[in-house]
């Protein structure tokens, strides 16, 4: 008889939980049918009856902004004249001009261009935009400007344009035409036969490219270690980065999984076919701009025990989103899962409440603690990628700060390649330094700094309060001591400046990729790797020995 009574309170007790749910369900329902008439409601309302004409598609945009501002940083909707950044991603390409634009002090600045476009462009780097056809930025002001560059193939843009060391501002007319992003931009086997591959976006095309440069690499003799690059890469499509991962790892391998609140969204992915190479020791080289696909790379490796990381904290980007088709040819993006990689951590670094960021592993007092499948080190959740060692991150000093705050490098290279026009790489003599300092000299003028602010203020006081010959003499002497200080700062960075001068010229004069061959070969963080590679023992020692944080 008791059982009897047990199983009707379990029986009532189930069928009273079954009611609240399908309550709950209900009211969610029906809270989301009534939000939905209310927003057309709104809608609607302001359309017809605001004061004043209203934009339907800027009351839409806003409507939907403010619904994705409560979500991540992440969420977006794309809208068919901006399905570029898709085609980036899914092709590999574009429709535009071939050139990324930095906003620096409210002018948009040319900061690179393509090595394809180069030569057909007549668009050159630090070339500052003054117009787009109609837009007058000195007027407008937008924060992308990648809907007005992009279109057709074959359609032109009309640009003015002020060029660095001239005096006029220019009349372009630019065509589109499809730009081919290359995701590999530089491979070449170092030292002892160590190849080494720089990823800078995992694209479609990008696992094609790595599969035709590790065939080649082993067709010319065996490959005694392999370094992955992915510093500064932000990242890309999910199944490039397994795609990669499973040329190093045995079929049947786990990679990564996904996992978020639908099932649809749920999925795992597996080593599938024979690797390149099971064994070679591996580096993959990351820093704190390394996110999303390329700390899927790291993470799993690292976790499968088949790569030693070095470098600085990861990004710490674990969340998933996935492109879903609306109406008119728009996407929404939107964050359905998250990144689980083979130790069953999650790489993300941050959370998100009410469109607002926190920072999980800095608030969390005891982050969760995983292991290696090998070799079962300890790896924590929460935390990005930490490398197995540790770089600093390369601090500047005061002097390569005030340089890098202004773009010193770029925009003196950009003014003496149009004003000189070198044919090559010129010299970096005494000549170009003293053009360079003159330069410098001229940026903390116009800018101002803390002592050169404090001694034309002394100048100025004294001046006015009528101070005698021997006091300005005093404070002419203190303005050529401040001068001589400078000078000194620049003696002791010249080395660092003449290195960034030589990479930029190349840069500029030669393409990205040459560019990249020249700081490759004075790479310490590279070396390193090489150096590390070459010896198996201590390859090993290092991935048993691991980062203790």
């Amino acid at each position: 008889m008791r059982i009897f009574r047990s199983r009707v309170f379990n029986a009532v007790l189930g069928f009273t939980a079954a009611i609240f749910i399908m309550a709950a369900i209900d009211d969610t329902g029906q809270r989301t049918i009534r939000g939905h008439e209310l927003l057309s409601n709104v809608y609607q309302r302001i359309l017809s009856e605001y004061v004043e004409e209203a934009s339907p598609d800027d009351l839409l945009r806003a409507g939907v902004k403010g619904m994705l501002g409560q979500l991540d940083p992440y969420a977006e909707l794309i809208e068919e004249k901006e399905n570029s950044e898709v085609d980036v991603l899914a092709r590999g390409s574009y429709s535009g001009l071939g050139i990324k634009v930095r906003k620096q002090n409210g002018q948009h600045i040319v900061s690179y261009i393509y090595d394809e476009v180069r030569p057909l462009t007549n668009l050159r780097l630090g070339d500052v935009l003054l117009r787009i056809d109609d837009i007058d930025l000195r007027k407008e002001n937008p924060d992308d400007l990648r809907p007005l560059l992009r279109g057709q193939p074959g359609t032109g843009v009309q640009l003015l344009v002020r060029r660095p060391g001239l005096y006029d501002s220019l009349l372009l007319t630019v065509l589109r035409r499809e730009i081919s992003i290359d995701p590999l931009p530089y491979q070449n086997v170092l030292g002892k036969k160590i190849f080494y591959m720089k990823l800078t976006r995992f694209t479609r095309t990008a696992i094609d490219s790595i599969q035709v440069a590790l065939q080649r690499a082993y067709r010319n003799g065996a490959v005694r270690g392999v370094i992955i690059d992915v510093r500064d890469n932000p990242g890309g499509l999910l199944e490039t980065a397994v795609a990669l991962v499973d040329q190093f790892v045995t079929p049947g391998t786990a990679i990564v999984a996904m996992k978020g609140r639908q099932a649809d969204y749920a999925r795992s992915y597996f080593g599938k076919t024979e690797p390149i190479d099971a064994e070679v020791p591996i580096v993959v080289l990351v820093n704190e701009h390394s996110a999303s696909a390329s700390e899927i790379v790291a993470g799993a490796l690292q976790d499968l025990d088949r790569a030693v990381i070095i470098g600085q904290r990861t990004f710490g980007k674990g969340l998933v989103q996935t492109l879903i088709p609306l109406t008119y040819n728009a996407f929404l993006k939107l964050t359905t899962s998250r990144y689980f990689i083979p130790s069953g951590r999650c790489i993300q670094r941050l959370s998100y409440e009410n469109g607002q960021a926190r920072n999980v592993r800095e608030e969390a007092t005891d982050a969760p603690v995983f292991h290696t499948l090998r070799l079962s080190r300890p790896v924590h959740e929460s935390n990005g990628i930490i490398p197995d060692i540790l770089l600093p991150k390369d601090s500047l000093s005061p002097l390569l700060t005030t340089l890098d705050k202004h773009n010193a490098i770029f925009s003196f290279v950009a003014r003496y390649v149009n004003i000189y026009k070198p044919g090559r790489v010129p010299a970096i003599d005494r000549r170009l330094r003293n053009l360079f300092m003159k330069y410098a000299d001229s940026l903390a003028i116009a800018d101002g700094n803390d002592l050169d602010d404090a001694l034309k203020n002394l100048k100025s006081e004294a001046l006015r309060q009528g101070m005698q010959s021997r006091g300005l003499d005093r404070i002419r002497a203190l303005d050529s001591e401040v001068s001589a200080l400078r000078a000194a700062q620049f003696d002791r960075q010249w080395d660092e400046i003449k290195r960034l001068l030589t990479e930029e010229f190349v840069f500029q004069l030669e393409g990205e990729t040459a560019r990249i061959n020249t700081s490759v070969e004075g790479d310490q963080t590279i070396s390193r790797a090489v150096k590390l590679l070459e010896d198996r023992k201590s390859w090993e020692a290092a991935l048993l020995r691991g980062n203790k944080e």
